[in-house]
């Protein structure tokens, strides 16, 4: 299961390969209705026609209608690694060869010697470790989990906002589904028929998602614009937190900014290295593994956090 799911490859499915004999078959047909005087041309052409738009609305329409995918295994093809920012190859059904293909992307050139990449799909970091083994930097699609809202240093952020939360506002928020789920221990029934695609992270507690191209969830500054909002903003608002998914003033957008940074340099500072001291130690990383003092996991796990370190410290800096 977890080869197929790491190895196979997935994409709209046409449905069948070409097949001729439909078409020969046809023109026989054709052929033989004019040749014994069944019937005029323009009648034979219309049957051919059906046959030919039955053809296309088969293997090409309704499978886009229905957005059917269909999940192969490409042995050799499957060789070629992943690259989410410049994959210069592409992996097709080619329709009319019954085959599988493993082709240049056009506008592309590879120099001799050069490998060919692909895209796994928007994939994070934390989604590749687990079914690939592997990092990628820089990577486009990686995401950081920090807690959900409710396990925040509240204290510590009234602190930094100079202000003091109203706990009505807290519960609130909460009703809301806002602050995340309570931390529970579950046992595992082994039925994995609830399972989401693969390709969404998991956040069974309800983290606060931060997205290398986006930054904070939107909805969890939604939630601290009404958190950190004054009495009169509240009650200007309905004391309804969906008024506040856009811009209210300046002022609250600063305190909510404020909020939000103050938690990731807190959830930042919580690790038991900085990011300066993981750079320092990646340098000496081929060092190490010659003199056996780390082992590939430990590469890879350094490679990890110094992805979700930056991904985080990128985050703080756009907050302002």
């Amino acid at each position: 299961c977890e080869c197929a799911r790491s190895r196979a490859f997935s994409g709209a499915y046409s449905g069948a390969a070409f097949n001729p004999l439909p078409y020969a078959l046809t023109l026989f047909l054709v052929a033989v209705y004019l040749v014994a005087g069944l019937g005029s041309i323009e009648q034979a052409a219309n049957g051919a026609g059906l046959v030919l738009c039955g053809s296309i609305l088969n293997d090409f329409v309704l499978p886009k209608l229905l957005k059917t995918n269909k999940y192969i295994i490409c042995p050799y093809i499957d060789m070629a690694n992943h690259n989410s920012n410049s994959p210069n190859a592409d992996v097709a059904f080619e329709y009319f060869a019954d085959a599988y293909s493993l082709a240049i992307s056009s506008n592309k050139s590879i120099p001799n010697d050069k490998q060919l990449f692909i895209s796994y799909g928007p994939r994070s970091n934390d989604q590749l470790l687990q079914y690939y083994g592997f990092v990628e930097a820089n990577n486009p699609n990686d995401i950081y989990v920090m807690p959900p809202v409710r396990e925040w240093n509240i204290e510590a952020i009234e602190k930094a906002c100079d202000t003091t939360f109203s706990a009505g506002r807290l519960a609130k928020l909460d009703k809301a589904g806002l602050l995340g789920q309570p931390q529970t221990t579950k046992q595992s029934s082994g039925d994995d028929s609830n399972i989401s695609n693969d390709l969404e992270p998991a956040n069974v507690a309800g983290g606060v998602v931060i997205t290398k191209s986006e930054g904070i969830d939107p909805a969890v500054l939604q939630a601290l614009r009404a958190l950190v909002s004054t009495d009169d903003e509240w009650e200007a608002a309905g004391e309804a937190i969906g008024n506040f998914a856009a811009l209210v003033n300046q002022s609250n957008e600063r305190r909510a900014k404020l909020a939000a940074k103050t938690a990731m340099e807190l959830e930042l500072s919580s690790k038991s290295t900085t990011l300066e001291e993981d750079l320092a130690l990646l340098k000496t990383v081929d060092t190490k593994l010659a003199s056996s003092t780390m082992d590939e996991e430990e590469k890879i796990a350094l490679l990890f956090r110094v992805e979700k370190k930056k991904l985080l410290k990128a985050a703080i800096t756009n907050m302002g």
